[in-house]
């Protein structure tokens, strides 16, 4: 993620808004923003929350350090250093700003370490932990900021055409001074992925198409100082399409396989995304 949600009365609806707005934190008699550092495990896009445009852009970075093998039983390894950043816009949803890096809000970096666990030929169980840092570059205000789950993939049908995958994550956020809260969260995901196979190749590469679904579900409601009330976790649903090249194009270091765009949505929140694979 790069990868986004929130929906009614919901978890991310709370991130959103006092991740990227200072005034709310300061609102409810806090030293900066206490929850902006949960954008790390969302994803890329903009998203509009009544009267607020936000803006996130995460970036997926990975790197592979032992690919797995089921005949042979071998467990893979891949660092992770995902990192995103928040850029905030109160003018009207329907206008298009002018960002600059002064509407740069946040910076949050949670490098980490994935397992993947070959079950058969076609199925990865993934379990990850990662511990980084979140900073509100207008504050002095920075958060300590975890996250341990599993995620899991399958694939199916000629050319992988079938992608099943889901994720399991805890993760939590603990600010610098004693007087903004800690909280936590978890959430469970679920979600596939159709690829159509065509014979185009421009410059070498085939290129397929790409259909998902994906649907989000948290968990673990807490308390904030008024006037925020308290947030319960709901639920939200995605869809996207994208396209997908190989042999894939590097990009200075970085293998770019697929890009795509996809529409998250709940009652009181949506979101276009911006994604380059599938999340799980």
């Amino acid at each position: 993620m790069m990868s986004l949600c929130g929906l009614p009365r919901n978890f991310i609806l709370l991130i959103l808004l006092l991740a990227f707005n200072p005034v709310a934190a300061q609102e409810a008699g806090q030293e900066g923003i206490t929850n902006y550092a949960y954008s790390v495990f969302v994803g890329t896009g903009r998203y509009n929350i009544g009267d607020r445009v936000i803006y996130v852009l995460r970036l997926p970075m990975a790197m592979d350090l032992r690919k797995p093998n089921y005949e042979t039983g071998k467990i893979g390894y891949r660092l992770l250093f995902p990192a995103a950043v928040g850029i905030t816009d109160f003018d009207d949803i329907g206008e298009i700003p002018e960002l600059d890096l002064s509407d740069l809000q946040t910076m949050t970096f949670t490098p980490g370490l994935e397992a993947q666990i070959p079950v058969k030929a076609n199925w990865l169980i993934k379990p990850f932990g990662q511990a980084g840092l979140g900073w509100d570059l207008k504050s002095s205000s920075n958060a300590f900021v975890w996250g341990l789950g599993a995620r899991t993939r399958a694939w199916f049908g000629a050319n992988d055409r079938w992608l099943i995958g889901g994720e399991v994550l805890w993760a939590g956020n603990n600010p610098k001074y004693e007087n903004e809260p800690t909280t936590r969260f978890s959430r469970v995901a679920f979600g596939a992925e159709y690829k159509w196979q065509t014979n185009w190749q421009p410059f070498g590469r085939r290129v397929s198409w790409h259909l998902r679904g994906i649907h989000w579900a948290y968990a673990n409601a807490f308390n904030l100082e008024p006037p925020i009330e308290e947030i319960n976790i709901d639920n939200s649903t995605e869809i996207g399409v994208s396209f997908g090249i190989y042999p894939p194009l590097n990009i200075l270091g970085y293998k770019f396989r697929q890009g795509g765009i996809g529409y998250e949505r709940s009652d009181e929140f949506n979101a276009i995304k911006l994604f380059t694979t599938f999340p799980f």
